[in-house]
């Protein structure tokens, strides 16, 4: 594909994210998220849902991420979870489909640095994608993250959401040690 393709499509892609349109913006997360799926370790996912490529337009379809996109939709993404409380669980979600090498330390520094002000499905979320991430690379956590992790998924782990809580006592439990 072109490259003057690429960046057409792509931009074009970020700049809904930037939208102040709640649904056009959680639309153009939706979409990055299943580019993203696409383009991760497309090896061991030959087969994936219809939904996957119907949801794409044309544009999007025919891209595979490379491995400076990726890390540059981690970057957008995360921008996305600081600017756009509203839309921080969809752009969370979208995260998790980012292989753990691009997305784990980036995305966890933010999200210590907001975990106080996710909440429910947006914590939720968090959780989900820690625990892909870290089941992939515990090595990758220094000291300080993980104490500062293990204390936010404490308080996770009693929020009033049974499903919130679960996932956080299971993510607690796939944490090495102190």
């Amino acid at each position: 594909m072109k490259r003057a393709y690429r960046l057409r499509a792509l931009a074009s892609l970020y700049d809904q994210l930037r939208s102040d349109d709640f649904d056009r913006r959680e639309h153009a997360l939706f979409q990055l998220a299943m580019l993203l799926r696409r383009s991760r370790d497309a090896t061991s996912q030959p087969a994936l849902p219809d939904y996957v490529n119907a949801s794409l337009p044309r544009d999007l379809l025919r891209l595979r991420l490379s491995t400076q996109e990726m890390r540059e939709a981690v970057d957008r993404l995360t921008q996305v979870m600081i600017e756009r409380p509203q839309s921080r669980a969809t752009a969370i979600w979208a995260l998790g489909e980012v292989e753990a090498e691009f997305a784990l330390a980036s995305t966890l520094a933010c999200i210590i640095n907001i975990g106080g002000q996710l909440h429910n499905e947006a914590a939720f979320q968090a959780c989900a994608a820690l625990a892909g991430w870290l089941s992939a690379q515990e090595a990758a956590l220094a000291g300080a993250e993980l104490a500062d992790l293990r204390a936010l998924l404490m308080e996770w782990a009693g929020a009033a959401d049974a499903r919130l809580s679960q996932r956080a006592d299971d993510l607690l439990a796939q944490l090495p040690a102190p």
